[in-house]
């Protein structure tokens, strides 16, 4: 069984759906319809009309549920956004305790089973000021994605009803300047409280710390048969405690967390859904950012493309075990990636004799360790060399010269990497 981030990324379970032009037949639609219902969690009374204009794109026949802790949002909801679309919507008033999460399994888990399909949207607000361009940003990726228009939901539903072993749509990680989850940042402190809520559902899913969670809230549209185990846990209002949302290892992060895990364990795949005018904003911000990353990484980990980074976590292994077993290493190559491969070796308390080196340098030491000419080297047949140099063809003349020199213990870091 492969793990739910590597199946998204081979698979490309990315659906970028249109905002408009829904070519399907006027029948469907409403067939589908009655088999859908969005169910909603609001508790800002101040952002309400950030929200509105989303509410809007939902089809009339399609069933509506608002979920709030507070009345007065439930009431003004129904005064100025219900009244004026003239639609029907169910208002329930939940105790308040466990925010969207308990709305939507112990509030909602009455209502799911009724449905085929369902779509589940909550609120978010900035809790400083520095966050709130992220949030706002976060809130068009939430809403957006999942209700961009009334045709955008049509394409929504067709996609389920195209692809049977569909589970899980869920919005793209969030990004922003404070956020770090589309780095693969996404367990923060919740990998243990995941695994352990897996765990007690039963769940059969390839959870590791490697690989990071597909979905990081409850706003998502679902298969309702893909979920059946969460909602049969018969949650209840008490297994929440919102004092404990300061902490990473919190049981609200992990349901959040633990969808698509959910949806594999019943046979169901989980993808991404966006909407094009979304994506443009996103992949804009994703190449800003990722030039920053790699132009300033370049002193530390001067590794610049997705190639050599497989290339590099293939062999990094290979080499420190390499290392481990012969105590007298040198790294053959003084340069950027000598250091790197220098830097690795330390990290694991491997400390190399020194640097290598083809031609003699006025440079004689770097990172407090000899810089040494390989013809100055006594007994270089009984040491084990790490060959740290890039161009494939310069590693080649480098095996040879140690050849020559009776060394036939040497290890390449960048050996089997690809050259276009």
């Amino acid at each position: 069984m492969k793990n739910v981030y590597d199946l998204r990324y081979e698979n490309n379970f990315l659906f970028l759906l249109p905002e408009k032009n829904h070519t399907e037949s006027n029948s469907q639609p409403l067939k589908l319809y009655r088999k859908t219902a969005v169910i909603i969690y609001l508790y800002y009374l101040d952002t309400l009309q950030t929200y509105y204009p989303y509410l809007d794109n939902i089809p009339p026949q399609i069933d509506v549920y608002l979920i709030s802790s507070r009345e007065e949002v439930l009431r003004e909801v129904k005064e100025s956004w219900a009244s004026r679309s003239g639609r029907k919507v169910h208002y329930i008033l939940k105790e308040n305790r466990g925010r969207d999460v308990s709305a939507l399994l112990v509030t909602g888990r009455e209502i799911v089973p009724k449905y085929e399909y369902v779509c589940f949207l909550h609120d978010k607000k900035e809790h400083c000021a520095e966050r709130k361009e992220d949030t706002q940003f976060w809130v068009e990726n939430l809403w957006r994605n999942q209700v961009g228009s009334s045709d955008y939901i049509n394409h929504i539903l067709d996609t389920f009803e195209k692809n049977k072993d569909l589970g899980i749509l869920a919005p793209p990680e969030p990004v922003g300047k404070h956020f770090n989850t589309w780095y693969g940042y996404g367990w923060y402190h919740s990998f243990e409280i995941t695994r352990e809520l897996a765990k007690r559902l039963q769940l059969k899913a390839d959870i590791r710390w490697d690989k990071p969670p597909i979905t990081f809230g409850t706003v998502l549209w679902f298969r309702t048969c893909s979920l059946r185990k969460l909602f049969e846990a018969e949650w209840q209002y008490s297994d929440f405690n919102d004092e404990k949302l300061q902490r990473g290892h919190y049981l609200s992060y992990a349901i959040e967390r633990i969808f698509a895990y959910v949806a594999q364990d019943a046979g169901y795949s989980t993808g991404i859904a966006m909407t094009p005018s979304y994506g443009e904003k996103q992949i804009n911000f994703l190449q800003y950012s990722t030039h920053l990353i790699f132009q300033e990484m370049d002193s530390f980990f001067p590794i610049n493309n997705l190639g050599d980074l497989e290339c590099f976590q293939r062999n990094k292994g290979k080499v420190i075990e390499f290392a481990r077993r012969n105590k007298e290493v040198y790294l053959y190559g003084a340069g950027k990636m000598g250091r790197l491969c220098s830097a690795l070796l330390r990290a694991e308390n491997i400390l190399p004799l020194g640097f290598l080196v083809s031609k003699e340098s006025e440079v004689t030491r770097i990172e407090c360790l000899p810089v040494v000419p390989v013809d100055q080297l006594e007994d270089i047949q009984d040491m084990a060399v790490i060959i740290t140099v890039y161009q494939r063809e310069v590693q080649e003349e480098i095996a040879e010269l140690l050849e020559r020199y009776g060394c036939h213990m040497y290890i390449k870091l960048w050996a089997e990497r690809k050259e276009w």
